[in-house]
């Protein structure tokens, strides 16, 4: 499952890339992000080895020693790591590159990159996307515990995975409360104000994904002290769905209009008087 999500999540993105591939998007990755563009090319066919192999580890009779599991558990631990490190600050850059509308003219390298992850709200994104990874991984294990109930694999394992999964996803979970303040507090005010009131689809969209949120976390939290029926493992399961397609709606309603391609951006807030470039770009 891993390996076939890492491919269709690629794909997913090829189509995203896709679709918004344009004059001015197509110059920032073959320019300023031409660098990062062929490192992640190259981490993206290390993540997909990484991922063949712990399957080829898992389809092996090579028994299931305390040795075994722990070079497993490794492969699978660095293949999380190293997807989790490349790509959700690659393309939050990106995007954030992209909807400002100027950018570095020369070639960004590790350095000037690493400012640009640890820029604004971007740190904060990262993190609140790295703990929902942790969270859809868990909830993923109770799909496979209604897997086992369903080829008639022994109801305490299917119970057992369930537990852990439910146990991993809410910890997690419990982490985004303080991450979304944080992410909240870093955005631009124009964005706060979207969804603190100022637009009916920002706000209405951040109330039913918190409110989500919480029926999530009180399905996860049932699940986990022993609750491991198929109802409420199906109902646990639904309810990150909702979540997760509520959180990026929301996200997507307050993304700012891409820059206009016949004058360039001249508003205080994203540029620089000093410079004429986006104020959170780093100073060379």
């Amino acid at each position: 499952m891993s390996l076939l999500s890492l491919i269709a999540g690629g794909l997913l993105g090829l189509a995203i890339g896709w679709l918004k591939w344009s004059p001015a998007y197509r110059a920032l990755w073959t320019g300023p992000l031409s660098y990062k563009l062929h490192w992640g090319a190259a981490e993206m066919i290390f993540s997909l080895l990484l991922a063949l192999s712990y399957w080829l580890m898992v389809r092996g009779r090579r028994g299931n020693s305390t040795g075994w599991r722990l070079g497993r558990g490794s492969v699978a631990l660095l293949n999380g790591a190293n997807l989790l490190y490349h790509f959700p600050p690659l393309f939050l850059v990106a995007d954030k590159l992209s909807a400002s509308g100027q950018g570095p003219s020369e070639i960004i390298r590790g350095v000037q990159f690493r400012q640009l992850a640890w820029t604004g709200e971007v740190p904060a994104l990262v993190f609140h996307f790295a703990f929902a990874s942790v969270a859809v991984a868990g909830v993923m294990l109770l799909g496979l515990a209604l897997r086992w109930l369903r080829h008639d694999e022994p109801p305490a394992d299917a119970s057992k995975v369930a537990q852990w999964g439910s146990s991993w996803a809410l910890g997690a979970s419990l982490m985004q409360p303080p991450i979304g303040l944080w992410t909240l507090i870093m955005f631009p005010a124009s964005t706060q104000s979207s969804l603190m009131g100022n637009e009916l689809v920002g706000t209405t969209l951040f109330v039913a994904a918190m409110l989500a949120a919480l029926w999530l976390m009180r399905e996860l939290a049932g699940v986990a002290l022993g609750d491991t029926t198929r109802p409420a493992m199906i109902r646990t399961m639904s309810a990150m769905l909702v979540v997760v397609a509520l959180m990026t709606a929301m996200q997507q309603s307050v993304r700012p209009a891409p820059p206009s391609t016949a004058a360039p951006q001249t508003t205080t807030s994203m540029t620089s008087h000093a410079t004429g470039a986006p104020a959170w770009l780093p100073k060379s």
